[in-house]
């Protein structure tokens, strides 16, 4: 996905998501999530629901039927598939409904805001089709297609329903989308490389909007091995390059450090994209424990200063402990969310504002 053109920006300090609800999406018949912050801090343990939570706000605010397939490759499942396309279909789909029952429920997720980020996707069942394939004379005549595809409808802002429906025949699988002109919505994915281009893109804005500056002196500030971030052309591909303070030697990021890649490209993401919803799966990835308070001091400036929402999973409980560190007094913001099985199912508690950092220093949250 190219990025577009930065937009004009005059901070407002509106909220954005204030409440997401769910039906029958993975783990969740039905969770309604209310009074969300700026920052909201989703923990619990393995297999409790985080991701679920977040795939399931993005599902709401995207527009194209593509990223069901792309849940599955997150989560390290095959992308390639084989077999009659109602195989296919129940492959891709059928473990995103509520305990796999795709032909009895409906998939229901909204997210309730005071902008463009008010959306709803409906997910059903379609009329069956049948494919039959055109051949030529005297050729072979392969097998019909039977398929039974899913309707995605995203209801927008404006209550304006755009419908998609992916296909599968012997040509392939296609994945409609809506075409609509979404805000800045971003999911980071656990173990996703960013893109080089598409973090090369955000840091170009930022130097064309006067803001790199800053944006480098944070980090260059955190980690002394770098000295400087520059914008390098390699072989046509634009790439953000380290210049490393030892031996003024210079190589992509990535190369220094995966860790510190991924974290700037979720910063770039919030700083040129102001009013931004952005979902961060395990921001702790890859980041040493002592950088962990000056990157969430990072994160909460860049929020507030783009009026842009956060929300992220963490395991790490030293990560929570430094964003007490991190927040100071100012946690008026900030939610904790827990999920935890109670029954066989998930049930969220939310802690927020001052409770929330009482809860971390208590050991109340983990």
């Amino acid at each position: 996905m190219h990025p577009l053109p930065a937009r004009p920006y005059e901070l407002t300090g509106y909220q954005m998501i204030n409440e997401v609800e769910i039906r029958n999406f993975r783990l969740f018949e039905h969770l309604t999530v209310s009074d969300c912050r700026r920052v909201n801090v989703i923990v619990g343990d393995n297999g409790a629901g985080k991701t679920t939570l977040l795939e399931a706000i993005f599902l709401a605010l995207g527009s194209s039927t593509e990223l069901g397939a792309r849940y599955r490759t997150f989560r390290g499942l095959a992308g390639s598939f084989n077999g009659p396309a109602r195989r296919i279909e129940e492959a891709i789909w059928r473990d995103y409904f509520y305990m796999g029952e795709w032909l009895k429920r409906e998939i229901f997720i909204e997210t309730k805001g005071s902008g463009e980020e008010s959306r709803s996707v409906r997910v059903t069942h379609a009329p069956s089709q049948l494919f039959i394939p055109l051949t030529s004379a005297g050729s072979v005549v392969p097998e019909e297609a039977t398929s039974a595809p899913l309707r995605f409808i995203w209801r927008d802002s404006s209550n304006h329903e755009h419908a998609a429906t992916p296909t599968v025949s012997l040509a392939g699988i296609k994945f409609e989308g809506t075409e609509e002109d979404l805000p800045d919505f971003f999911y980071f994915a656990t173990g996703t490389a960013i893109g080089s281009i598409e973090n090369a893109a955000r840091f170009s804005e930022l130097s064309q909007s006067g803001k790199l500056h800053s944006f480098v002196e944070m980090f260059t500030t955190e980690y002394p091995i770098i000295k400087d971030l520059s914008l390098e052309v390699v072989a046509g591909a634009p790439i953000i390059f380290a210049t490393l303070k030892d031996n003024n030697f210079r190589l992509p990021v990535a190369n220094v450090s995966g860790g510190i890649n991924r974290m700037i490209g979720v910063m770039l993401g919030i700083a040129s994209r102001p009013k931004s919803v952005v979902l961060v799966d395990e921001v702790d990835e890859g980041i040493y424990y002592k950088h962990q308070t000056a990157i969430w001091r990072g994160l909460l400036s860049l929020v507030k200063q783009n009026d842009s929402q956060l929300f992220t999973t963490t395991h790490n409980e030293e990560w929570l402990e430094s964003l007490t560190e991190a927040a100071g007094k100012d946690v008026d913001d900030i939610a904790i969310w827990r999920i935890e099985q109670e029954k066989q199912k998930p049930v969220l508690h939310q802690l927020k504002g001052k409770r929330a950092l009482l809860g971390i220093r208590s050991g109340g949250v983990r």
